[in-house]
């Protein structure tokens, strides 16, 4: 067809030729079937009781492990680490916690440890997400640093453990590390983060309308939470588990936070009720 018979938004396109048999493309991220898999499932799915909403994550955690360049995470680690002494120390100790869900069972209510508690118990879960690794190099360290405090950014950001909650910790993460890195490692770092959050971010408009302006208010709440508070990643938490929520905000530099109970739009995005009304209060931008 001549160019100026296309409509004109088709106008322009350049045509590659390939002797590959598979799909391929510039995008290392668009190559990989499950990353492919991934992406189109959670942003075209309505959520179900019959297919629990982590069930594809081991296989994207494997993936984006796979497809990440770890040598440039690596260059850009020891850049940031030449005129940040903290930081630099942070990666030569590579401190790991070693924590049960028994060792905060003695930990007060409204501690940080006893919120914790109450929800694994609750839960019927254990503190490790994956299983603990030893990390052989700064990457995989600050990876598995970030799965083990996770949980603790869930109850400083005042994000629920269910559906809507995570958005808290995951755009926290996004503020935190994009004022603290350069946009470069902040968005390799972020990877991850991005592929399990931003496609809830389609699915919720096409069969949650109710809740979309709720997510975003959620997001723009704990970015801005990210960018203000001290760089989060580097605390040992683990051994301040007795301090009061209110406390803990203080000594690790998290300004802003509020505890917000996203439990009924939750409920509603897992489909456990049919209904919002009446529609819950939103969330103030900040």
């Amino acid at each position: 067809m001549n160019e100026d018979d296309l409509p004109y938004l088709q106008r322009g396109r350049q045509k590659v030729e390939t002797t590959s048999s598979v799909l391929i493309s510039s995008s290392k991220y668009l190559n990989d079937y499950r990353i492919r898999e991934w992406v189109t499932t959670q942003s075209l799915k309505r959520n179900g009781r019959d297919y629990p909403p982590t069930y594809g994550i081991p296989m994207l955690i494997e993936a984006v492990r796979e497809v990440q360049d770890h040598e440039r995470i690596e260059t850009l680690f020891n850049e940031a680490r030449k005129d940040w002494p903290a930081f630099d120390k942070w990666l030569d100790d590579r401190w790991l916690a070693r924590l049960s869900r028994e060792d905060m069972k003695s930990c007060p209510e409204g501690s940080v440890g006893g919120i914790w508690y109450k929800q694994l118990v609750g839960a019927g879960m254990q503190v490790d997400i994956i299983p603990t690794f030893e990390p052989r190099s700064s990457f995989e360290y600050f990876f598995l640093r970030g799965v083990q405090i996770h949980d603790i950014m869930h109850i400083l950001s005042g994000g629920g453990f269910d559906a809507l909650g995570e958005i808290m910790p995951a755009f926290l993460k996004y503020g935190n590390l994009f004022r603290y890195f350069t946009p470069e490692l902040a968005g390799l770092l972020n990877v991850q983060n991005t592929l399990l959050t931003i496609p809830m971010f389609m699915r919720g408009p096409l069969h949650y309308p109710e809740l979309f302006v709720r997510m975003w208010d959620l997001a723009h709440y704990a970015m801005k939470l990210g960018q203000d508070s001290d760089a989060l990643f580097l605390p040992r938490y683990e051994e301040w588990l007795d301090l009061p929520l209110e406390e803990a905000r203080a000594k690790f530099g998290v300004r802003g936070a509020r505890t917000i109970d996203t439990s009924r739009e939750s409920d509603f995005f897992d489909q456990r009720i049919a209904s919002l009304d009446p529609q819950p209060e939103a969330v103030a931008a900040e």
